[in-house]
């Protein structure tokens, strides 16, 4: 009977996660990392060229591009060579020629993804299970299959969660190695550790350090045990199984492109930067406690009281519990330590093992001083607060905020890039300007393809594509529009990319007509004398004289009414 309730329990939480992601899928746009990788993928399987994309290890592209490759999909070979080392041109052409067949490209591109986050939830169910038994399995599993941070990456074509997975794998083998000594998890161990750096460079960058440091603390027990250690068989598996995988992946002639992406994202994470956003305030170098922050503002507040509970009901680190806690540790550590802080994605591995610790509560619940009773109730309360969260953000789970940073509709106050907008709500601002009637909009869009692959007409608004171009090459907006939307992307509203990061602060006071998935920001400008005079000073200050000239001309008309 307990058996086939738990068989029940699985099938329904990963049935839900499935669903759920997948209208995720069919519903959001292509998202800005996503242009590159799947078009990357699509060249790695089609032609073999690693060059494209090189910043980022192919693996996880490459399973995306097999899910494609029986698709039709055209691209001129001289197109192909004209772009290929400018791999964002590439990405954006390659679906802009393709758009009519664009939403299939990208749903059968995201379905391998799908597979590997249910692989990641079962490994996490699995582990937990081994723990703490399988209560305490079931409420890991649905801790990862409600949680809007997962469901928001688990169906993208990015390095994310595939990373994460095979992170986790890679961990849970070798805790059963030292557990078992059974050498075939230490073997499974070093081959998904080889998809972890055949994946992202963190695995090749912190990986190694913590899988040295938890061996360095079993191994120093063991040889005060005077026990025999084969230190060959630790060496074979975990450094040569996983370069061989890595060569393996790159075909052997690519393995040059792992090498000069590993340098590129070696200076990119210590020496360049990448511009951060946090409560307000732009920095390039980040912020030590920005991962804090982010963690704070995305993590439903009913899972950190689940944390502290579980933390509260044996206060004491068991030993088998080291290869979660030190490697989330190291991990965080890490992550706080780069200068490449532009999202919570980037420490999906450290609610991977946290999820998993939190499993404890259901197998140390009895030593919590207080009515069983009421125990039950207040488990309930935070079970039922954790899923309404996560139905009640669905589908728009990239922007999820929780209530300390005054929910989705005030994250972008504190958070931006891939924490709310990383240019995944096109296709629904296309369907929203179709049930307003279609009215002409002045666009500034977040996002890495073209607005015209989804069928969008617009004029241009500070648009940063377009601000190197001469205006001749605009299209312009009728003179007198009956009606018109000026539509942007709340990274952009916040001045990202922008040397003046304060240059919309103007539009930031004023309350928008509609929000599209809390990514894009929409304002009736039809007859708004204010915003079209903003519109009028900007334009002339920065020299596009016939956007100023239309601006001035529908001004003058509104006020003669």
């Amino acid at each position: 009977m307990l058996k086939n309730r738990v068989v029940f329990s699985l099938i329904f939480l990963f049935l839900i996660f499935c669903v759920r992601e997948i209208i995720v899928s069919l519903k959001k746009s292509i998202t800005c990392d996503e242009t590159v990788h799947i078009t990357a993928g699509y060249f790695y399987v089609k032609n073999g060229d690693f060059f494209i994309n090189f910043e980022h290890p192919p693996f996880s592209k490459t399973i995306s591009g097999l899910f494609i490759s029986h698709l039709n999909i055209f691209y001129p070979e001289n197109v192909y060579k004209d772009l290929r080392k400018d791999e964002w041109s590439l990405g954006m052409v390659f679906f802009f020629i393709n758009k009519k067949n664009v939403d299939n490209i990208v749903f059968w591109a995201r379905f391998p993804m799908i597979l590997i986050g249910i692989l990641l939830g079962f490994f996490m169910y699995l582990w937990t299970k081994e723990l703490y038994g399988e209560v305490s399995g079931i409420f890991t599993l649905f801790l990862f299959s409600f949680c809007p941070n997962f469901l928001a990456h688990s169906c993208l074509v990015t390095t994310d969660v595939p990373f994460t997975a095979f992170f986790v794998i890679t961990l849970y083998y070798l805790w059963k190695f030292f557990e078992t000594e059974n050498k075939k998890y230490l073997i499974f161990s070093g081959i998904f550790f080889g998809l972890s750096i055949s994946t992202k460079f963190t695995g090749i960058v912190v990986m190694p350090f913590i899988i040295l440091t938890l061996l360095i603390i079993v191994l120093k027990d063991k040889i005060k045990a005077k026990l025999k250690i084969n230190y060959s068989i630790i060496v074979l598996c975990l450094v040569l199984i996983p370069f061989i995988i890595l060569i393996l992946i790159y075909r052997i002639y690519g393995f040059k492109y792992f090498l000069l992406g590993l340098k590129t994202i070696i200076f990119e994470t210590t020496e360049w930067g990448h511009t951060s956003f946090l409560n307000g305030k732009f920095s390039s170098n980040g912020w030590r406690h920005y991962f804090i922050m982010a963690f704070l503002y995305k993590t439903p507040i009913s899972f950190m009281i689940f944390l502290i509970l579980a933390i509260l009901v044996n206060m004491k680190l068991e030993k088998k519990e080291i290869f979660l806690i030190l490697p989330a540790i190291i991990y965080f550590v890490f992550s706080s330590l780069s200068k490449k802080q532009i999202g919570i994605r980037y420490i999906l591995p450290f609610y991977a093992l946290i999820y998993i610790y939190s499993g404890r509560l259901f197998a140390y619940h009895e030593k919590m001083k207080i009515k069983s009773s009421f125990k039950n109730t207040l488990i309930l309360i935070l079970c039922i607060w954790y899923a309404f969260v996560s139905f009640k953000i669905h589908p728009d789970y990239l922007a999820y905020f929780n209530e300390i940073a005054g929910g989705p509709e005030n994250g972008w106050k504190h958070l931006i890039d891939s924490n709310i907008d990383w240019g995944q709500d096109l296709k629904e601002l296309k369907k929203y300007l179709q049930k307003e009637r279609n009215p002409e909009i002045m666009l500034n869009y977040f996002g890495s393809i073209m607005p015209e692959t989804y069928g969008i007409i617009y004029e241009p608004f500070f648009y940063p594509i377009f601000l190197n171009l001469p205006e001749e090459h605009y299209h312009l907006n009728s003179e007198f529009p009956e009606k018109e939307y000026l539509v942007i992307s709340v990274n952009y509203l916040q001045g990202l990319v922008y040397n003046d990061h304060n240059i919309f602060n103007w539009l930031k006071e004023i309350k928008p007509k509609a929000k599209v998935g809390y990514s894009i920001f929409i304002y009736d400008i039809t007859n708004d004398v204010y915003i079209r005079t903003k519109l009028l000073e900007m334009f002339q200050k920065y020299g596009f004289i016939r956007q100023a000239e239309r601006q001035k001309k529908i001004i003058e008309k509104i006020k003669s009414y």
